[in-house]
C-alpha cells in the first residue's frame, strides 16, 4: 500500500516600512504673524487661522503642533482655528504622512515636515496713554501719541511724569520700544539741536534705562531697551523742566526781577529777562548778598560795579560755581538770540512720544 501525504504551508508576507522625506511642497497659510494688543497684565485671546496649502498634493493624514497654542495638537483637519493668551513667539508645524504601498513586501511611509517661514509675533502696543498715572496734564494725539508742553517755571527740578504697571510676563526677556522726539517752542536760528540739558528720562522699576540730552530740534529718535523683568514691572517716563524758581534777582535800584535756576548736563547757570526803557545798570542779589562786575565779564561779590544793561529786551546768563555766581553773559535783541523773555523762551518745549511696543524675545541672543 502506496501512502501519500501533503503539507500546506500558509505564505506570511512580512511588510516592512521605511520612513522618508516627502517632498509635498505643502505651505502653511495664516491670517498674520505680527499681532498687536493692548493688555498690560499678559491676559490676552488671540486667535489665529491656519489653513494647509497642498497643492494638489495627496495625502493620508495631516498633524498639526502648535507650542504655546490651544489647541496644542491635531490631526486630520485643512483649517483650524487656534487660540493665544500671552504676549511671545510662536510656531507651528503640519507634518503630512503618506503611504507609499506599491512596492511588494514593502511600506515606505512618506513624511513631511513644514513648519511657519516666519514665526508668530504677538507684542503690546500702547493705544491708551491717557489711562497713565501721571503728576501733571500731558495730552494725547489720536490713541498712540501723547506729548507734555513744558512751557512755565518750575518749583523745584521734579520730574513731569507718566507711569503705569505690566503684569504676567513670567520672568522673560523683553525688549521696549518707543519713539520720541523734543520740538523747541522758540529754537535758536544758530543751531538745529536742542541744549545739553536733559529732557527726558525712562525708568523700569525705579532703574533709570534711558536718558536724552543734546539732540536735534523735531526730529524722532527710536530708542530699545532690552531688559530681563519680574513678573510685574513700572514703567515710568520722566520729562525735566527748563527752568526752575529761584531765590536770586536782578536788582535795578529798589526793583527786583527773578532770576531762574537753569541746569545742563555739568553745570549751573542762572537765567534772567529784562526790559529796560533805558540802558540800565544792575546788581545780582540775594538776602544781604550782592554781586557786580567791573570787568563786564566776571562777577564778585560786594563789587560796587554795576553791570550795565542796554535798552530794550535782554537776557542774562550767569554761571554758577558751587551755586555762587561766577561770570556772566548779556545777549540783546540785536543779538543772534531769539529768546529775550519767558514769552519768546528758547528753552521752552513740547515732548512727544510715540508707538510704544513691548515684544518678547525668543532668546538671549539680542
Amino acid at each position: 500500500m502506496i501512502i501519500s501525504s501533503s503539507c500546506t504551508t500558509d505564505e506570511v508576507t512580512v511588510y516592512k516600512t521605511n520612513k522618508l522625506r516627502y517632498n509635498s511642497q505643502a505651505q502653511i497659510q495664516i491670517d498674520s504673524t505680527e499681532i498687536f494688543r493692548n493688555n498690560r497684565d499678559n491676559s490676552l485671546n488671540v486667535e489665529l487661522r491656519y489653513q494647509a496649502n497642498l497643492f494638489n498634493a495627496t495625502y493620508d493624514s495631516i498633524k498639526w503642533e502648535f507650542p504655546g497654542g490651544t489647541p496644542n495638537q491635531i490631526t486630520n483637519v485643512n483649517e483650524i482655528a487656534v487660540s493665544y493668551e500671552e504676549y511671545g513667539v510662536y510656531d507651528a508645524k503640519m507634518i503630512i504622512l503618506k503611504y507609499d504601498t506599491l512596492n511588494y513586501g514593502k511600506v515606505r511611509l512618506l513624511v513631511d515636515s513644514v513648519s511657519l517661514k516666519e514665526k508668530i509675533k504677538i507684542k503690546f502696543k500702547e493705544t491708551n496713554w491717557a489711562s497713565y498715572e501721571t503728576n501733571t496734564s500731558w495730552s494725547t494725539i489720536g490713541s498712540n501719541i501723547t506729548y507734555l508742553d513744558v512751557n512755565k517755571v518750575y518749583e523745584n527740578n521734579n520730574p513731569s511724569e507718566i507711569k503705569t504697571t505690566f503684569s504676567g510676563f513670567q520672568d522673560k526677556y523683553i525688549r521696549l520700544k518707543f519713539d520720541f522726539k523734543v520740538v523747541l517752542n522758540n529754537p535758536l536760528s544758530t543751531t538745529n539741536y536742542t541744549n545739553n540739558q536733559k529732557k527726558i528720562q525712562i525708568k523700569i522699576d525705579d532703574f533709570t534705562k534711558f536718558i536724552s540730552n543734546k539732540i536735534k530740534d523735531d526730529t524722532y529718535y527710536s530708542v530699545n531697551i532690552n531688559h530681563l523683568v519680574k513678573n510685574d514691572f513700572e514703567l515710568n517716563f520722566e520729562v525735566f523742566p527748563p527752568l526752575i524758581s529761584s531765590d536770586w534777582n536782578i536788582v535795578n535800584n529798589n526793583n527786583n526781577s527773578p532770576l531762574y535756576s537753569y541746569v545742563t548736563k555739568n553745570e549751573n547757570f542762572l537765567i534772567g529777562y529784562t526790559d529796560f526803557s533805558t540802558t540800565s545798570s544792575v546788581t545780582i542779589g540775594l538776602n544781604d548778598l550782592s554781586y557786580g562786575s567791573n570787568d563786564k565779564k566776571n562777577l564778585k561779590l560786594s563789587d560796587s560795579s554795576k553791570i550795565i544793561f542796554p535798552m530794550g529786551e535782554n537776557k542774562i546768563m550767569i554761571k554758577l560755581d558751587d551755586g555762587l555766581p561766577k561770570s556772566f553773559q548779556i545777549f540783546n535783541k540785536g543779538s543772534n538770540l531769539t529768546g529775550t523773555s519767558l514769552e519768546s523762551n528758547e528753552y521752552y518745549y513740547k515732548i512727544f512720544i510715540k508707538n510704544l511696543t513691548i515684544e518678547i524675545l525668543p532668546n538671549l541672543n539680542f
